[in-house]
């Protein structure tokens, strides 16, 4: 592990995070979309970041206002 985690960059998930969580969690609930705790902490992360996050299947990140989400395993026009 130690020898492969240098190639991967590792987020926080800082008091910024946390606040967006918490903003996040309770917008998807009045929406009617609740989602995991670790889905809602992703999305928190990468719109704390300005990220993209990019996903391998459908995912409920597509359902999180304003996080831009790409599907790598979606077929290519």
């Amino acid at each position: 592990m130690q020898l492969a985690l240098p190639a991967w960059k590792l987020w926080p998930f800082d008091e910024d995070a946390a606040f967006e969580y918490g903003r996040l969690h309770a917008e998807l609930l009045r929406l009617g979309r609740p989602m995991q705790v670790i889905d809602i902490m992703i999305a928190a992360i990468a719109l704390t970041l300005g990220n993209t996050t990019v996903v391998t299947k459908d995912s409920d990140l597509a359902a999180v206002p304003g996080l831009t989400v790409e599907n790598w395993a979606a077929p290519l026009p």
